[in-house]
């Protein structure tokens, strides 16, 4: 008979970390391929269609690029608050309440000229993520209310608002839920590569900004030093409630980011869909990332080939579409059980 024992190590260094990281992606894209061939298809040919579909031409790039949009700012918005040691698991409510608020101003507002209109539609956006994300920021200050309960129920709340407005007073004049075209003015415009638009500048100056914000900025040593100590931030004279709060209507403001880059930059209309879990995705990408801004726009790319190389497989290969859920969560789980190899020495000992 053995035992498990764990040993605490005093630190990790960043080789070590990579390595553990890589061999958990590793061990997830093995799970991964069991699961493809119990539905009869080979796991190999399954992989290099992934790959081809989402690299192989010039539409698939673009299409990968398209999809990494909305999880860059997903990812900077869960990054930000893990930075804190927040978690904000409603970036995907927060996503629909921007999208639905900047959709309020195309619906109801003046039609501005274009490069008016998108800053409004930007700022409401961020405003509507913001908004969203002071409710559970309130509910922790005052009532210690824990953040991952109150952000995941949020999500229904903000999306089943959106469906109100989608099958209430927005409803198309086909009777289907989903809003009139935006005009010309409030879309972002396209960058001459496919369907990549420019709210990818957008989200890689703000990757950029938040770098210089988290790491050369007094703000962001109180934000990490927050996350850290919560004794040592108080000992420094950090106001811990309002830095959990500003933190928080960071963190939604980038969420709804995302929301507004959907409905103006690709589907022109507020509907149901908009998202495919990239509030979710997001998650995966801050942690893979280990919340650094310029990793998270690695990552965001690479989780979005499995999600463009999900559906060739769907389409060509007849494989549900549930295999890039299935993928997303194989590598999250992957991910989170590798922090075990990265915080200890597993030592297996006999018994005597």
């Amino acid at each position: 008979m053995y035992k498990i024992i764990l040993e605490q190590k005093e630190r990790v260094s960043k080789k070590e970390d990579l390595i553990i990281t890589l061999a958990a992606i590793g061990i997830a894209f093995v799970l991964v391929g069991i699961f493809i061939a119990f539905n009869g298809v080979n796991p190999f040919v399954a992989l290099w269609k992934v790959m081809y579909s989402s690299l192989g031409s010039s539409y698939g790039i673009s299409e990968t690029l398209v999809k990494s949009i909305p999880l860059i700012f997903t990812g900077l918005s869960v990054a930000i608050a893990l930075n804190s040691k927040l978690w904000n698991i409603g970036a995907e409510g927060q996503l629909f309440f921007g999208a639905t608020l900047a959709t309020a101003f195309v619906i109801y507002g003046p039609i501005l000229p274009k490069p008016l209109e998108l800053t409004v539609l930007v700022i409401l956006g961020a405003i509507g993520g913001a908004i969203w994300a002071s409710i559970p920021a309130l509910l922790k200050i005052k009532f210690k209310m824990n953040e991952v309960i109150s952000t995941l129920l949020l999500n229904y709340v903000a999306i089943n608002i959106a469906d109100y407005f989608l099958f209430g007073p927005w409803k198309g004049k086909d009777n289907f839920p989903y809003t009139p075209e935006f005009p010309p003015e409030a879309r972002f415009s396209r960058l001459g590569f496919g369907r990549v638009h420019s709210a990818l500048i957008i989200a890689l100056v703000l990757v950029v900004i938040l770098y210089i914000l988290i790491y050369y900025t007094k703000a962001g040593y109180k934000l990490r030093l927050t996350g850290s100590s919560l004794k040592a931030a108080k000992y420094a004279g950090i106001n811990i409630k309002k830095m959990m709060f500003m933190v928080f209507l960071l963190s939604g403001a980038l969420a709804g980011l995302a929301g507004v880059s959907q409905v103006s930059g690709i589907e022109y209309k507020l509907h149901q869909h908009i998202s495919t879990g990239y509030g979710y995705t997001g998650i995966i990408v801050a942690w893979l990332a280990r919340t650094n801004p310029f990793i998270i726009v690695i990552f965001a790319i690479f989780l979005s080939i499995l999600l463009k190389g999900a559906d060739s497989l769907q389409i060509a290969m007849h494989l549900p579409a549930a295999v890039g859920v299935v993928m997303q969560a194989l590598i999250l789980f992957a991910i989170l059980g590798s922090e075990l190899f990265k915080n200890y020495n597993v030592k297996f000992i006999r018994r005597r």
